[in-house]
């Protein structure tokens, strides 16, 4: 969470010491955390302990795609989104429950004892690790091009809707996940336009760098399968952008 937030604020405020913090401790983690290609919790004195928990893979892998927005005009973007790829599927081999959906709180080979493993969705002091790992799975989709993630983001919300139907005081995240699954939007345009539009608040939507746009315009903003046309200058952009935020006419 303190990645991410660090991330976000050096984006809107244009301060790299911001990122440089932000980039120093998810560097830390990397190096010292995630040993013999498997993520663990902690590291004391040097030495690794204890396998990750759901929501140290949900929230790290969060915090690397935040990173990823805020060093998408640096080369490091690609990098960020690629350790956020190899983490998910770490994520996705260890805990997530093929028969019911969604993740485990701990890794099947550590699970053995365990009679009942549980799937957390209840928000505390931090969000609960499915809500945040069912709006990653929708943010890899728009970054990857891959269906495959938000096909496991829908199986998700479909285990979860239950809950939320009863009980929605209880797990904001997992709206705010539906959020991202059902406003899903990608905005398309040159480094230039995205440096300019990424310091707005616009939930939901993910920037990607793109040369090759439709003749004479500026970038193209879509929502699932389905693009606005082509935007021809920063106004008509930022227009077509503010119009996909509509929840309303849904």
């Amino acid at each position: 969470l303190m990645i991410s937030g660090l991330a976000r604020a050096a984006t809107v405020f244009n301060n790299s010491e911001y990122l440089e913090l932000a980039v120093n401790a998810a560097n830390f983690i990397i190096k010292n955390q995630w040993v013999d290609e498997r993520f663990h919790r902690l590291n004391y004195e040097g030495k690794v302990a204890v396998m990750a928990q759901s929501e140290d893979y949900a929230l790290f892998i969060k915090a690397l795609l935040d990173l990823q927005q805020a060093s998408i005009t640096s080369s490091n973007a690609n990098y960020w989104l690629e350790t956020a790829v190899k983490l998910q599927d770490e994520f996705d081999n260890f805990l997530w429950s093929l028969e019911a959906a969604g993740y485990y709180n701990s890794p099947s080979d550590v699970s053995g004892e365990l009679i009942l493993r549980e799937r957390n969705y209840i928000d505390n002091a931090t969000p609960a690790a499915n809500g945040i790992a069912v709006a990653n799975l929708v943010r890899l989709s728009l970054l990857t091009e891959e269906l495959y993630y938000l096909d496991r983001a829908e199986s998700a919300l479909t285990a979860f809707s239950s809950i939320m139907k009863q009980s929605p005081q209880a797990c904001p995240s997992l709206f705010v996940a539906l959020d991202w699954y059902r406003n899903q939007t990608l905005v398309r345009t040159s480094e230039a336009e995205i440096s300019s539009l990424i310091t707005h608040y616009f939930p939901t939507t993910i920037y990607k760098v793109e040369a090759d746009l439709p003749k004479n315009s500026v970038g193209l903003v879509c929502q699932g399968l389905i693009c606005k046309k082509p935007s021809l200058n920063k106004q008509e952009l930022l227009e077509h952008l503010e119009q996909s935020q509509n929840r309303w006419s849904k």
